[in-house]
């Protein structure tokens, strides 16, 4: 399950290079808070909410997104909130597997690392030198520092000046369980979105996982296999995603990226490097789906059959 929310992870980041420039306004309402609305909204969320440090005579203007982002956006005196001129901003992202990813993408051409305090690790793409984007170990959230001025996200970042509100310790790994499908339909009715599977497969066991973030991963077990296994099984996660499947398309553009046309206008991605994952949305809607199976084959005859459906 770690392996897998590590290459979702990827996928993610990569996607939120693309189309999440933390320059842009988020649908949420913008506010001015001050440094003690910031830590007390920490506190409230029970994770990490990253900024920059005080800047004297700014205005600190906060946005949240319906799927956990956060982003605090540094005016400079004289600005209005909800100003369209890009300006200094942190951006807090849920994100499974964000210090991984964030290693394994500092190994690529063109990417150059900086390394954190409390062993965190940042990455800055000659592509896209505005932004920063950094993790830290055992912490499931993703960090971007975007300035529209050439080298200054990266120089605030080497400076030493990202820091948190909240604790950076890592986090528990969330515990998997078996469940009925009464209880499925509960949870995404409890959750207010549809959790994703492949149907009902008789006489296997649903093992679900349900991290922090509301990211819904559900294993498909086989006869005999005791929910916990180490095995690579069959699994659909459901990921919260602002812009999934903009993100999608983005990624379809790739040059090993191969396209899967679904009903209601959807779109499934399969990454020649990683065949046994296909990620896939739906226009309108905040979540990406990933169908994984150590059959490849499998994989793809599953998405393209069309038995990839919402429960709730």
């Amino acid at each position: 399950m770690i392996a897998l929310a590590v290459v979702g992870g990827i996928i993610l980041w990569l996607a939120l290079r693309n189309t999440n420039n933390s320059s842009t306004t988020s649908v949420a309402k913008a506010t001015a808070v001050t440094v003690n609305q910031i830590r007390t909204l920490a506190a409230s969320v029970g994770h990490p909410v990253f900024w920059v440090g005080p800047e004297k005579g700014y205005t600190y203007e906060l946005t949240r997104t319906s799927n956990g982002s956060i982003y605090i956006r540094y005016l400079p005196p004289g600005e209005h909130v909800g100003a369209k001129k890009p300006y200094l901003t942190v951006a807090t992202y849920p994100f499974p597997g964000a210090f991984a990813a964030i290693q394994k993408i500092t190994n690529q051409k063109g990417i150059t690392s900086i390394k954190l305090a409390h062993g965190g690790l940042g990455e800055v793409s000659k592509q896209d030198p505005q932004s920063v984007h950094a993790a830290y170990p055992g912490v499931d959230y993703q960090v971007e520092v975007y300035d529209p001025t050439h080298g200054r996200a990266s120089g605030l970042v080497a400076a030493g000046r990202l820091s948190a509100f909240g604790s950076l310790r890592a986090a528990a790994h969330p515990k998997p369980a078996a469940a009925s499908f009464a209880a499925l339909k509960s949870l995404a009715t409890s959750l207010g979105h549809p959790i994703y599977w492949i149907g009902r497969k008789k006489s296997y066991t649903y093992e679900l996982t349900r991290t922090s973030q509301d990211q819904v991963y559900l294993r498909y077990l086989p006869p005999g296999v005791h929910v916990g296994a180490k095995g690579q099984y069959l699994t659909v996660a459901t990921y919260p995603f602002h812009g999934a499947f903009a993100a999608i398309l983005t990624l379809a553009k790739g040059k090993n990226a191969g396209t899967i046309k679904l009903a209601n206008g959807g779109r499934a991605v399969i990454d020649a490097s990683n065949p046994k994952s296909i990620h896939l949305a739906y226009p309108g809607s905040e979540y990406e789906i990933e169908v994984f199976d150590p059959s490849p084959a499998r994989a793809r005859s599953l998405v393209e059959s069309g038995q990839v459906g919402a429960i709730g």
